[in-house]
C-alpha cells in the first residue's frame, strides 16, 4: 500500500481503467464536493481512503473498490469543464484546459447503460430524457448546479483535486470479487445477481444466471428472494439479508459441484425456480392453494417461503398431501398475519425457525424426516430396478 495524489497516479500510471462486472450500479458520494472545498480551511491533505486496483498490464488496472470515488471525481472535473467553457476569465480558461486534458488522458471502461451515458457525458453527445434520471447524470447535474454558488475560485478548486491523495493498494494474487465483496457487503447494498453471474462466468457457466432472470420477467428482486428461499433451508437458518446471497451461493455451490455435474444442478435450480414463480405471484391452477398464497401475500409473508418452498416442492412430488400442506400454510398465515398486527402472539421472543421445526415433525410423523422419506422411495426404485 502506497499513498499518492490520485490525479497524479491516474494520469502517469495508466491509460485504461476498467471496473468489475459486479460491480454495483454508480451512486454519488455523499458530501465530496463539499469535503473537498472543506480542504480549503485545512493545513492537512485530504485524504479519499483506500482504492484497491489490479493490475492487468504496465498502463491498465482494474478498479476492485473505489469506483465510486473515481468517477464522481471524473464527473468532477467535467462539470469544471463545462463550467468554464468559453470564459474570457485567464484562471477559468487554465481550469478547463486543465481538467479536458486529465479526462482526454483517462480512458474509464464501464458496462451497460453506464458505459453509454458516461461516453456521452464526456464526448458531449445528446442525452435522452430517461438516461438523465440515472444517478451518473444527476451527479453531474449536481455538480454543474453547485458550482457557480461555490464560496471559492475555480482555480482553487481545481489545486483542492489535484491535491486529493488516496492509499492505493494492489491485489494482483487475490480474487477481486470476493475482496470487492468483502470491503462492501456491510456498507451498502450489493448487486447479487452480477455477483453471482461473475462467479459463475469463471466456471463458464453464467448462462444460468440469464436464464433464471428470464424466468423471473427480470426482476432482481424476485431473483435474490428466490436464492434465499432456496439456500436457507440447505444451511438450516433463515437468509434475511440480500447481501448475504452470494456468500450463501458461493458455500453452496463450491460443495455441490463436488458431486453432481453442472447440468444436473442447473436443472435442479431452473425446476424449483419455477415453483417459486408460482408461489411468489400466487399462480396456481388448484383455486385453494391460490386462494391460500394470496392470503399470504397479502399478510407480507413471502419471506417464510424460505420454510414453504420445500413443502410445495414435498406436495408436488406427492410427498406431502393437499390437507397436510393447506393446513401448514395456514398456520404459516396465520403467523404472517399475527406479525402484521405485531400481536402479543408473535412478540419479540417468537422463534420461526423453532415454530417451523415443530412442523416438520408433525408433517413426517415426528422421527421421520423429508430426507428419510426421499431415500426410502429412492431405494425402493433401486429395488425394483433390480428385479426388472
Amino acid at each position: 500500500m502506497y499513498n499518492a495524489k490520485i490525479l497524479d497516479f491516474l494520469l502517469k500510471s495508466t491509460s485504461n481503467i476498467s471496473v468489475l462486472n459486479c460491480s454495483s450500479n454508480f451512486e454519488y458520494v455523499k458530501d465530496l464536493l463539499e469535503l473537498i472545498t472543506i480542504g480549503q480551511f485545512c493545513d492537512s491533505e485530504i485524504d479519499l481512503g483506500l482504492i484497491c486496483l489490479k493490475k492487468v498490464s504496465e498502463k491498465n488496472f482494474l478498479i476492485v473498490d473505489g469506483k465510486r470515488r473515481i468517477l464522481s471525481l471524473l464527473l468532477l472535473l467535467k462539470a469544471i469543464a463545462l463550467f468554464c467553457d468559453g470564459s474570457k476569465n485567464l484562471s477559468d480558461k487554465s481550469a478547463y484546459e486543465l481538467s479536458t486534458n486529465i479526462l482526454s488522458s483517462i480512458k474509464l471502461n464501464l458496462f451497460g447503460l453506464e458505459k453509454t451515458i458516461y461516453d456521452k457525458i464526456m464526448n458531449n453527445e445528446p442525452i435522452s430524457y430517461n438516461e438523465k434520471q440515472t444517478e451518473l447524470y444527476r451527479t453531474l447535474q449536481l455538480f454543474k448546479d453547485a458550482l457557480p454558488q461555490m464560496d471559492i475560485e475555480i482555480s482553487s478548486l481545481m489545486d483542492l483535486v489535484n491535491s486529493l491523495k488516496v492509499n492505493i493498494v494492489i491485489v494482483d494474487k487475490l480474487n477481486e470479487r470476493d475482496i470487492f465483496y468483502s470491503i462492501n457487503k456491510d456498507l451498502r447494498n450489493l448487486k447479487q445477481i452480477l455477483l453471482i453471474k461473475s462467479y459463475l462466468s469463471d466456471l463458464r457457466q453464467g448462462e444460468l444466471v440469464n436464464d433464471l432472470y428470464y424466468l423471473f420477467n427480470y426482476k432482481e428482486e424476485i431473483f435474490v428472494s428466490f436464492f434465499k428461499a432456496y439456500l436457507s433451508p440447505k444451511f438450516n437458518r433463515m437468509i434475511s439479508e440480500d447481501n448475504d446471497v452470494y456468500y450463501y451461493f458461493v458455500k453452496y455451490f463450491d460443495m455441490i459441484k463436488k458431486y453432481q455435474k453442472f447440468e444436473n444442478i442447473s436443472a435442479s435450480i431452473l425446476k424449483t425456480a419455477k415453483l417459486y414463480r408460482n408461489m411468489y405471484h400466487a399462480e396456481f391452477i388448484d383455486a385453494d392453494i391460490r386462494n391460500m398464497f394470496i392470503r399470504i401475500i397479502s399478510n407480507n409473508g413471502r419471506d417464510t417461503y424460505s420454510y414453504l418452498l420445500e413443502l410445495y416442492e414435498d406436495y408436488e412430488n406427492k410427498y406431502l398431501s393437499k390437507e397436510t400442506f393447506l393446513e401448514v400454510c395456514n398456520i404459516v398465515n396465520t403467523y404472517a398475519w399475527e406479525r402484521s398486527k405485531k400481536s402479543s402472539l408473535v412478540g419479540e421472543y417468537f422463534d420461526f425457525t423453532k415454530m417451523t421445526h415443530e412442523l416438520n415433525e408433525v408433517i413426517y410423523n415426528e422421527s421421520t424426516t423429508k430426507n428419510t422419506i426421499r431415500e426410502k422411495t429412492s431405494n425402493t426404485d433401486e429395488d425394483i430396478d433390480s428385479i426388472d
